[in-house]
């Protein structure tokens, strides 16, 4: 009977050991990289689901042993570039978290899921295991009734792992008096909307696969109409938007009729907006790039330039633009007829080379019109193609004014300095 029991432990210990190399064998997929998909720092939706973004990346992994720790090391190292001093990569166990502390809660290694946040956020989480290990090593004590001779103290007793924890390296914030003030009433909730955000690729010409949710505060008071939109301030906590205020453009009633006019529904428009603000930014780049190559960037000056922008999609299903707010006073220096604004100051002349510069890159195709912006920031450009439709399709907005687009601003165009720093050349022929 000893033998039979002996023999019993035996093929039980063995069956752990065969557990346990087993469970290290489901990591030997791994050699060189890791399939890492990041996550919005914060949930969004019905779903309350961390929001892809962008597509996911392969993260080199040139470590000897899969360890919870080399995968964080990996991934901190892979995301250097958008990681500040207090923010940290948290790993998470699936799109709607936990975050994970240990190896063994990552439940599938074929995507690591994981998502920027702060420090602190993290040091808070990881602290609540421990607090809950010391209650259940307390539980197991056993449970003696005994009268108190003592009062009941309302503060927390601290542990002795409390002297092991770093003290906080953020300051308090400064606040005045004003704000002391305030914090006597109570302080309303500022109503927000989630935006749907979507990104183009112009080096990919692709759109992002999936829309990403971020809450937005827009402010109710409209900053500018043009002809088409009305525009909107609007601020987000989101990490990777906090340090800009934002501009949500939302189209006017006669807009959205001669968006119907044309066959098209708003978010066709839209995304056809985003594209063409892209396509003016690229135009832009390049005549930089152009600039530079022929070392006259100090003789030109400051270039004109386009921010970032995306298509939105409301809660009630609207489509609107988000890009990045521009300080300043507003001037136009090209319509989008191709009519020349305004005098002639050494800005209007660069804004000229960039549409006479479109025009001569795009073998003579289209033209970048509408220039508007403050200074050398631009937002809102129009494309003027030659042809106004191609496969029965419109091209670009509905702002576009073809070819007599063109033809007006080859009339009043004249080539200044910066044009000939950008090597281009008159009008031969004044486009018909």
């Amino acid at each position: 009977m000893a033998a039979a029991w002996k023999e019993f432990k035996t093929a039980m210990k063995e069956k752990k050991n065969s557990k346990k190399t087993s469970n290290t064998k489901k990591f030997d997929w791994i050699k060189d990289e890791i399939v890492v998909q990041q996550l919005s720092s914060e949930v969004c939706g019905k779903a309350q689901k961390y929001s892809r973004m962008g597509p996911r990346v392969f993260v080199p992994f040139h470590y000897d042993e899969v360890t919870f720790d080399n995968i964080k090391a990996a991934c901190e190292r892979f995301f250097k570039s958008k990681l500040k001093n207090n923010t940290c990569c948290d790993i998470l166990a699936r799109e709607q978290g936990p975050s994970c502390q240990s190896l063994e809660q990552i439940p599938n290694l074929k995507v690591i899921h994981l998502r920027i946040i702060e420090k602190a956020e993290v040091d808070s989480q990881t602290q609540s295991p421990q607090l809950e290990v010391h209650s259940k090593e307390k539980s197991t004590r056993p449970n003696i009734n005994r009268r108190r001779t003592h009062p009941i103290s309302l503060q927390p007793q601290q542990s002795a792992r409390s002297t092991s924890v770093k003290s906080s390296c953020t300051f308090p914030k400064s606040l005045s008096v004003v704000h002391m003030l305030k914090l006597g009433k109570v302080i309303k909730e500022k109503p927000s909307t989630i935006i749907e955000l979507s990104s183009f690729d112009i080096n990919q010409m692709e759109w992002s696969p999936e829309f990403c949710c971020l809450e937005f505060v827009i402010n109710p008071v409209v900053i500018g109409v043009g002809g088409f939109r009305k525009a909107f301030s609007a601020t987000s906590r989101r990490d990777d938007f906090n340090t800009s205020t934002w501009v949500v453009k939302k189209y006017l009633a006669n807009a959205l009729e001669n968006i119907k006019a044309t066959n098209q529904t708003p978010e066709q428009h839209t995304r056809k907006v985003v594209q063409m603000h892209l396509l003016a930014r690229n135009f832009a780049k390049q005549l930089q790039q152009e600039v530079c190559k022929r070392n006259n960037e100090e003789v030109y000056g400051e270039f004109m330039s386009y921010s970032n922008i995306y298509l939105g999609k409301m809660d009630d299903g609207e489509f609107v633009t988000v890009e990045e707010f521009v300080k300043g006073s507003f001037d136009k220096y090209i319509n989008n007829d191709g009519t020349l604004c305004g005098t002639s100051t050494y800005i209007r002349m660069k804004a000229e080379s960039l549409s006479h510069y479109s025009y001569v890159r795009s073998h003579e195709k289209l033209m970048v019109v509408d220039i508007q912006g403050s200074s050398h920031k631009l937002f809102d450009p129009e494309i003027a193609s030659y042809e106004l439709q191609e496969d029965d399709e419109y091209l670009f907005s509905t702002g576009n004014m073809t070819f007599s687009a063109i033809t007006t601003f080859a009339r009043e165009h004249n080539c200044s300095i910066y044009c000939e720093l950008v090597g281009l050349t008159e009008f031969e022929n004044t486009p018909e």
